[in-house]
């Protein structure tokens, strides 16, 4: 398996800005949103395009397993790496990397999210291949999009446009740092700049690269990789190590400090489905500019999303700009404007 490539799919994601559709039981990634395929079926449909299927992973939740075999036509359960607790994707990929790394240690690795709508699957393979060889010479490669607008829920990534190593179609460009999530003002700034990208949340490397660079830019999470890799064959001790390990993301823990970094510039479509915005963004809309995936009574009503999984039918009658979502876990009733907020009604649900 010399110089082979992995694909690892992170599917541990609770999916709480899609309630009611989406719950902890079965999260937005084992669901059918955009699309008539789940969206790590599509994710993984994606890789097997570049990489071989043995080759490609899925690491969450062991509660996880069972929708991941029912959602991957043929997938394996020796393919899924178990993730004792959340902990999010910096522990996440330390453990991916340990588990990968006693199949291959000198394999490249693509990680994606399993929850984000890419169409281009020509181009993605493409521009994901290049990525792969490049991860060779010892950097951390990521996809930039472009943006077209000032989010605020975005990461930034600020490149040098001038330096630039190009393969293929592709071009990499030397990156100078990882931004927050920015104010608008700051967002509007980026924007008119033109070399800040928002930061999709893939990464490409090469496995024994990304353990040296934990060495030399987090030691702590050096230090937690060293005790969870010295325990990894006994199954109570590692979960035991590895819910003690602190919760961070990889961008905050690795990525914001590493010097070696690479960013291409997406040339395939990209949404990464984080709200019910995305939904009706996504789907064929009526002459009245409506999301309406049932056939549901719509009377002077327009711009608005009405998604149901019921048979029960919705009457909307002279509104506009609002989401009716119906399904048997509940009823969402929202401004389109208001529809990040959905987080809140878990939050209130779980303390409730």
């Amino acid at each position: 398996m010399e110089h082979a490539n992995f694909g690892l799919i992170m599917a541990g994601g609770q999916g709480t800005r899609f309630w009611p559709y989406s719950t902890g039981k079965k999260p937005k990634q084992f669901l059918d949103i955009v699309g008539e395929e789940s969206l790590i079926l599509q994710t993984y449909r994606r890789l097997e395009r570049f990489i071989e299927r043995e080759n490609i992973f899925v690491v969450a939740d062991k509660k996880y397993l069972a929708l991941t075999m029912e959602s991957i036509p043929g997938f394996k359960k020796n393919n899924f790496i178990e993730e004792p607790c959340p902990r999010n994707t910096a522990p996440c990929l330390i453990l991916a990397n340990i588990f990968l790394s006693r199949l291959n240690d000198d394999a490249n690795v693509l990680v994606v999210p399993a929850d984000h709508y890419i169409p281009d699957t020509d181009v993605f393979a493409n521009q994901m291949t290049a990525a792969l060889q490049i991860a060779r010479q010892r950097f951390i490669i990521t996809s930039g999009i472009k943006p077209y607008l000032p989010h605020t829920g975005y990461g930034y990534i600020k490149f040098q446009q001038e330096e630039a190593v190009r393969l293929g179609d592709t071009s990499f460009f030397t990156v100078n740092e990882f931004k927050e999530k920015p104010d608008l003002e700051i967002a509007r700034e980026y924007l008119e700049a033109g070399n800040y990208y928002w930061n999709s949340g893939m990464f490409v490397y090469n496995l024994r690269h990304f353990k040296s660079f934990l060495e030399e830019y987090a030691e702590y999470y050096f230090e937690a990789y060293q005790e969870l890799e010295g325990l990894f064959e006994s199954k109570p001790q590692f979960a035991d190590a590895f819910s003690r390990v602190k919760p961070d993301s990889i961008d905050y823990a690795l990525m914001e400090k590493v010097k070696e970094v690479r960013m291409f510039e997406a040339a395939f479509g990209w949404n990464d489905v984080g709200s019910w915005t995305s939904v009706y963004e996504l789907n064929k809309k009526d002459n009245r500019n409506n999301v309406n995936n049932h056939g549901n009574c719509l009377i002077d009503t327009k711009n608005s999303l009405i998604f149901s999984t019921e048979n029960i039918p919705i009457a909307v009658i002279g509104l506009e700009n609002i989401a009716v979502i119906q399904t048997p876990d509940g009823i969402l009733v929202s401004h389109m404007d208001e529809l990040q907020k959905v987080k809140q009604v878990t939050d209130w649900l779980k303390r409730d």
